[in-house]
This record gives structure tokens, C-alpha cells and sequence, in this order.
């Protein structure tokens, strides 16, 4: 089975850095030595670290604001005033990254031209929130912050400004002239001290394509972050989740090129996304463990790709692309404090076979067929070389039984 693959890695490289400024951690070129650690210390760490983010990521669940969060949303169930809520409980009880993002886009989607604004407060005899004031571009909710509460000691605020760029794109639907949010905050008070706090900022183009975004959020010492840019030359996205002075996760990416619209479709319509886009770098980093990865020749890259002859045979062609592949792009996989890496990535060929692969009509019977791909494996401190597969299922025994524990219904 002959696959072409380059605009698969293509897309793939563009999706991997949406979810991650350049500075030094998406330096391409700077190359790290490797740490002296035997394999096995380097394993023990990098599980440690894991069991670490996890109780991290468990604590933020611990804090008032989220405990307070989940009871407003036992007593409202799915009502639409807090349906952003509903979804960045959800993200932060599964420890998704994009947690503050979905919140982000939930808030704008829920409270544009939106028709919940008012003042609500929390009628323990009908065990409903009802409206008691109408109010514009600013919605309030007075709840209980606990199940044992007697009182609605806890407020959520959320307040709205538009800019004055239209969406586009909307022309005889509900949403004909209606113009992006410039500004959105929510804050959350207990017994009238602050708890939680978010805030999302949009400057845009007259087209509607984002110019600067920043999200922020605040849950005790738990402060999120996230940033998107494009000044049409380079785009970049970072993203940051500390606790007090500890980095819990953080990511950074960036697209060098010509950005704009216009050069971007043209370049993808003639199937030279090479065109427009020069480089490509992403960073991410989970505690103490980091991840760059990336190309700074674009353009070499593809051209390399796209010049493999058709003629090889399948495990020729797929080599070849492996070959081009490991020689275009980076990925090294290191230690954030000490700047020593413990693995370089690579891609090698992987042949596998399918017993019911082709239907032999002559002997009427499925015959087995041989099939190549591409796979990534790390290469060790010592110079072994491994898969993902391996290396995870070897020596990770307690974080592996911490991550069952979580999934597990209780």
C-alpha cells in the first residue's frame, strides 16, 4: 500500500503546533547533550514527574472555586447561563490541556448576542435559578458555594464588551452584523473573597482572522494562560499552567512565513503549502520533562519529499521518506532544568502483515499481504534504540496503575 505521506505530516505538524514565540526552548538549532543518568534513573524521574502532574492536576480539583463551580452545576444541570462552566469542569476533571481554550470558545459561543444576561439567584423551595433583575451585556448567579450551604455566599460575574469587527460569514442568520467579543471576564466569589477568576481579550483584522487572543484563569495559587499572535509573517501560540513557582505545563509554537490569507490558500490550492510556510517549531513541556520538535527548511523538506521516485517499491519508498524525514526535522525529548536531553526521536520503517489482505480468486481464498509504515522510536542516552510502545511499557508500572486508579469509576 503506497502512501503519500508528506502532507499528512504536513497537517500534522500545523495540528501539533495549534495545541502548543520564538525564544530559546523553540531554538531548532541549538542541539543538547545528552544526560549522564543511567536509562533507568532517567525512567524513574520522568514517572515521578508524571505522579507529580497528577496530583498537581488533582489538587486543582480540591480548590473552593472548583468545589464551589460543581455545585452550581448539580443545581442547575444543563441550563444554558452556565454551559461554559459545564465543560471546563469536565476538561479539568480529565486534565485536558485545552481546558482554558474550550472554556475560552464556550463563553463566546454561549454569551454572543446571548439572551441570558440578567441577575440570578438560587430559590432553595423551588430548587431553581431564577431571574431577578435584567441587565445588559452582564449576567450574576447567587448559589451556594457547598451542599451544606444555607445561604447564596457565592456569586459568579460575567461581563461582556463587543469589538467593533463584524463575523463574518453571517449574512441572513441570527448572527448578521453581530461583531466579536473584544473582552469577556468571569470572576467567582466565596463569602466575598475572590476565587476564581478568567478573562479572554480579542483584537482581530477587518477580515475576522484573530490578531492577538489571551485567555487567562485563576484558581487559588493555579494561574492558566494562553496567548495566540499574527502579525502575518509569524503566528504563535503558548499556552502555561503554573502552581505558585511551578511550571504543571507549558507549550509554545510558531509558523514563520507568509501568513496572510491570500497566500496561505493560494499555496495550499496548488498543493505547495512550502510556499507560504518557511519553518515550524513546537515546544511542550509537563513539569520537568520537555519536548521540541520541528524544521526551520520548510521548503527543503517538501521538495525532498515530493521528489521520491514513484518507481521504488513500497519499502524503498517508505525508507526514503524516513530518511528525508529524519534529516529535515528535529525532535529531541529532554530534562527542562539541567537542558539534557534523554531521547532523540526518529522515524524508521515498520512492516507489518495483514493474514486477510487480498482476495485470491483463483484459489478463492484471502491471501496475506505485507504492508510498510512509518513509526517513531526513541534513541537512548546509550544508544539503543527503541519504539514508543517499549519504552512506555517498561519501568512506568506506577504511573501506569495511577492513571488506571483515575479512569476507574469509583
Amino acid at each position: 500500500m503506497r502512501k503519500n505521506v508528506f502532507f499528512v505530516l504536513f497537517g500534522a505538524i500545523l495540528l501539533l503546533t495549534m495545541n502548543a514565540c520564538k525564544d530559546d526552548v523553540l531554538d531548532l538549532d541549538k542541539e543538547l547533550k545528552f544526560t549522564k543518568l543511567s536509562v533507568e534513573t532517567q525512567k524513574a524521574n520522568i514517572e515521578q514527574n508524571g505522579l507529580d502532574f497528577m496530583t498537581a492536576v488533582e489538587g486543582m480539583q480540591d480548590t473552593k472555586g472548583m468545589t464551589a463551580l460543581m455545585n452550581l452545576l448539580d443545581l442547575t444541570g444543563g441550563e444554558l447561563t452556565t454551559a461554559p462552566m459545564q465543560q471546563f469542569a469536565k476538561d479539568i476533571q480529565n486534565a485536558r490541556k485545552n481546558a482554558l481554550s474550550n472554556f475560552d470558545k464556550q463563553m463566546r459561543a454561549s454569551y454572543i448576542d446571548s439572551e441570558v444576561w440578567g441577575e440570578y439567584s438560587y430559590n432553595p423551595v423551588t430548587e431553581e435559578m431564577e431571574q431577578v433583575k435584567t441587565l445588559s451585556n452582564k449576567l450574576i448567579l447567587n448559589f451556594p458555594a457547598t451542599a451544606t450551604a444555607t445561604t447564596n455566599n457565592a456569586k459568579i460575574t460575567v461581563t461582556y464588551e463587543e469589538s467593533s469587527v463584524e463575523i463574518p460569514g453571517t449574512v441572513d442568520t441570527d448572527l448578521e452584523g453581530v461583531k466579536f467579543p473584544s473582552k469577556i471576564t468571569m470572576v467567582m466569589t466565596v463569602d466575598g473573597v475572590e476565587k476564581l477568576t478568567a478573562s479572554f481579550n480579542g483584537k482581530y483584522n477587518s477580515d475576522g482572522s484573530p490578531q492577538e487572543l489571551t485567555e487567562s484563569l485563576k484558581m487559588d495559587a493555579y494561574v492558566w494562560t494562553t496567548e495566540i499572535k499574527n502579525n502575518n509573517k509569524t503566528l504563535s501560540e503558548s499556552v502555561q499552567i503554573v502552581n505558585g513557582t511551578v511550571t504543571l505545563f507549558k507549550s509554545k509554537a510558531e509558523i514563520n512565513g507568509k501568513l496572510t490569507e491570500s497566500a496561505l490558500n493560494a499555496a495550499m490550492e496548488e498543493g505547495a503549502p512550502e510556499d507560504a510556510i518557511s519553518g515550524v517549531a513546537v515546544y511542550a513541556q509537563v513539569m520537568n520533562v520537555a519536548v521540541k520538535a520541528g524544521t526551520t527548511n520548510v521548503k527543503g523538506l517538501m521538495n525532498a519529499l515530493k521528489g521520491v521516485s514513484g518507481d521504488l517499491s513500497e519499502q524503498a519508498y517508505m525508507q526514503k521518506q524516513a530518511d528525508i524525514l529524519n534529516k529535515y526535522m528535529v525532535c529531541t525529548a529532554y530534562f527542562a532544568d539541567s537542558n539534557l536531553k534523554f531521547a532523540d526521536v526518529e522515524l524508521y520503517v515498520v512492516e507489518y502483515t495483514d493474514e486477510y489482505g487480498s482476495y485470491d480468486p483463483i484459489q478463492e481464498k484471502y491471501m496475506p499481504q505485507t504492508y510498510y509504515d512509518l513509526a517513531p522510536r526513541f534513541v537512548l542516552s546509550d544508544g539503543s534504540k527503541v519504539t514508543a510502545e517499549e519504552y512506555v511499557m517498561n519501568g512506568f508500572d506506577e504511573i501506569i496503575d495511577k492513571l488506571n486508579e483515575m479512569v476507574t469509576p469509583k
